[in-house]
């Protein structure tokens, strides 16, 4: 039986699918702002790299994409972006989210070596992803290792080598006392015994809960729950949108889940929720609202109180400083 930490998250408000119909304090001229943090978001790649500066102001300014010549607005709401975690997927795309991390405020970095990648990764590779781990602890910019894990969807790289550079990241982030961002496709109990056997043994740095957070999470409420006992959080992304029954135990996991241990995330550019899935060039950090309106949906809870929890969920993980809680104008 799953168990909470506490009691099942209050509802401040009445549920919606579309916000314009919620109750709320601010006047329809001043649509509330909404501070939203996407904990994995991938704008290091080729897929952002034409229109980036533009991006990233839009989303500080809570614009969305245009649709099909249409823009995206709320009466109520305004969402925005007020942090991002920008993962590697190996060295280069690692040093380009440091890069970014330093250029823009809000925007954090995450350094290793994504499962599909370690196959082409070098020991030089590895050791300046350990110099980077341990150098930038004043500039408090990379707040994460990976994204990290096993991937038995593709046939890039043998199980054993993914598995190797994932304990020895599992081992960088406990010495290092960074989060591990963790990976995991067609792979949920391999993972879990990884990590079970890891932990068991593993010395912890801190009291809090602070292993990590498993990214885009698709396992089953009883994998969930030992997650959540081991010291993880949990990701949710477009799959928790999705419609298809396929996704029930996702919802599942998603009603019960500890709301202290839920994070929003896009995996953008892939991903793309419910119901923009398949009408954007690519996925972009601000549809992380339609991920916080499905959870405030399967909780019983508001859209609000959803995205403030995961904002100060994320903070606390990746120990990030104070962001915004009003869009740039």
């Amino acid at each position: 039986m799953w168990r909470l930490n506490g009691q099942k998250s209050r509802s401040v408000g009445r549920v919606i699918t579309h916000p314009s119909k919620t109750k709320t304090d601010v006047p329809m001229s001043q649509p509330r702002p909404l501070p939203l943090v996407d904990t994995h978001a991938h704008v290091n790649l080729e897929d952002f790299s034409f229109d980036l500066e533009a991006f990233l102001d839009r989303s500080q300014r809570g614009i969305f994409p245009e649709i099909k010549g249409r823009q995206t607005t709320d009466p109520v709401f305004r969402p925005f972006i007020s942090g991002l975690i920008v993962p590697g997927v190996d060295l280069a795309s690692s040093l380009r989210a440091v890069e970014l991390a330093h250029k823009y405020d809000f925007v954090f970095a995450a350094v290793g070596f994504h499962p599909n990648h370690v196959s082409q990764a070098t020991q030089d590779d590895w050791e300046e992803c350990v110099r980077l781990a341990f150098d930038d602890p004043k500039s408090n910019k990379i707040v994460a290792l990976g994204e990290t894990g096993l991937d038995c969807y593709w046939d890039y790289t043998p199980i054993e080598r993914q598995r190797d550079f994932l304990l020895q990241t599992l081992d960088l982030g406990l010495r290092a006392q960074l989060p591990v961002v963790i990976h995991s496709r067609e792979t949920n109990e391999e993972i879990m015994a990884t990590l079970r056997d890891f932990y068991a043994t593993a010395p912890r740095y801190s009291s809090e809960p602070n292993c990590g957070v498993v990214h885009s999470f698709s396992g089953t409420p009883e994998q969930a729950e030992e997650l959540i006992d081991l010291g993880f959080y949990l990701g949710f992304g477009g799959f928790v949108t999705y419609t298809s029954k396929k996704f029930s135990d996702l919802w599942e996991v998603a009603k019960r889940v500890p709301v202290d241990r839920i994070l929003l995330e896009t995996d953008c550019p892939f991903l793309t929720p419910h119901p923009l899935r398949g009408k954007l060039e690519r996925n972009e950090p601000l549809t992380t609202i339609f991920v916080a309106k499905r959870l405030a949906e399967l909780r019983d809870a508001s859209i609000p109180e959803i995205v403030n929890q995961t904002t100060q969920n994320a903070i606390r993980l990746f120990k990030l400083p104070p962001l915004r809680e009003t869009p740039i104008d």
